[in-house]
């Protein structure tokens, strides 16, 4: 190893992953309360709201392919310095302007700056000794910091405005510098890297993440419907998603020490029955508690299933380039979702949201067998061809 390289799974090595993976993509996390201000502060209309946010979320999304460019070119030391600097300018330019253009643009470039250190964030996890473990922390710092902040934000707002929120991420990026040294100081990837065929057994495995994210992402942006029909009031059901959110690095944590088990094929298998349950409950119960109990256990099974479907990419994937465009794979599915549940409930209720979702883990949970199916016959297959030239 080149000594100036981290090592793998060093404690500095997760540390960078952890903290410059959860303030990328924060602001989507807790998109509902900034959604909320920016009407209140700004008095934009919804219209305007929903193109900065699409504005954001696509310039971290379609950075994923010249992140493939970038990281042949740049170290990820280099290249995550780069964007951690364009990502503090563009939250500071954020948090002072009050001009749509100006202020869309500072969101594309921020939302840009994020997607590349996402990209970095996963190879790294990708490349790691224990890809579970890694992405199971890039996960749970999401999830902790985005319940706080879905908790404590509408109390902050008053007194700071959203120049508070954008301020506070250009200082999250400044201190998480320190730990750059947690990414390898060498190229991650080789010139011919993006020029690889790709298994099939990668593309049955994004194929399980992009399901997964549209069906999460439909059931739980419109999960105050169901819950309001039975009595929860939003504040309540604020409280709920947050905590939700906040206990879900439970999921995280147990990941990080299943992964790579051999019982990972079936623990995944059951989460998604157990989400699957999850979503008919929220739908259907009339019960508060049952309510309540399905929310956090779908947030809990959401963090526990992910990290296991990113290390089946990252396992499926030998060149690393699946990986660089999950980043995009996971924006559109995340946008994707509200959407479609969206225009689903307009036109027949959360009821056809739940059967939408099922269907949707259902093709996810069939993508992801059939990819280690595929990843158990190729390694088989390696292996003989080995044997027989050795």
């Amino acid at each position: 190893m080149n000594s100036s390289t981290a090592p793998r799974d060093s404690h500095l090595s997760v540390a960078a992953i952890t903290l410059f993976g959860l303030v990328g993509p924060y602001t989507f996390l807790i998109s509902p309360v900034i959604a909320g201000q920016m009407a209140v502060q700004m008095d934009w209309s919804p219209g305007t709201i929903g193109l900065l946010m699409a504005g954001e979320l696509a310039g971290a999304s379609l950075i994923s392919i010249p992140a493939v460019r970038m990281l042949r070119a740049l170290t990820p030391r280099r290249l995550v310095a780069l964007a951690t600097l364009i990502f503090i300018l563009a939250n500071l330019l954020s948090a002072v302007t009050t001009t749509i253009s100006w202020f869309l643009a500072a969101r594309v470039a921020a939302g840009a700056a994020g997607g590349v250190l996402s990209v970095v964030c996963l190879l790294a996890a990708a490349r790691s000794e224990n890809p579970p473990r890694s992405f199971a922390f890039w996960t749970g710092g999401q999830t902790v910091t985005a319940a706080a902040g879905l908790l404590y934000l509408p109390d902050l707002f008053p007194k700071t405005g959203l120049g508070g929120l954008y301020g506070a991420l250009a200082l999250a990026a400044l201190l998480a510098l320190p730990f750059l040294n947690g990414f390898q100081a060498d190229k991650m990837l080789p010139p011919q890297a993006d020029g690889q065929p790709t298994r099939p057994a990668a593309r049955l495995n994004m194929l399980a993440i992009f399901c997964f994210y549209v069906a999460i992402g439909g059931g739980w942006a419109f999960l105050g419907i169901p819950g309001s029909d039975i009595g929860f009031s939003e504040a309540e059901i604020g409280i709920l998603t947050s905590g939700a959110m906040g206990v879900s690095v439970i999921g995280s944590f147990l990941a990080s020490y299943t992964g790579g088990s051999a019982w990972q094929g079936r623990w995944s298998i059951g989460s998604y029955i157990g989400l699957i349950g999850c979503l008919a409950t929220l739908a259907l119960t009339k019960d508060h508690l049952s309510f309540s109990a399905a929310t956090i256990l779908l947030q809990i099974l959401w963090a526990f299933l992910l990290p296991m479907l990113l290390a089946a990419l990252a396992d499926s994937d030998e060149h690393g380039a699946m990986v660089i465009l999950s980043n995009m794979i996971i924006g559109g599915g995340a946008a994707l979702g509200p959407l479609l549940a969206g225009y689903t409930i307009d036109w027949s209720g959360y009821g056809a949201v739940v059967v939408e979702g099922v269907a949707l883990f259902l093709v996810s949970a069939a993508a992801y067998g059939w990819a280690r199916w595929r990843s158990n016959g190729e390694t088989v297959q390696a292996s003989s061809h080995s044997l027989s030239h050795g």
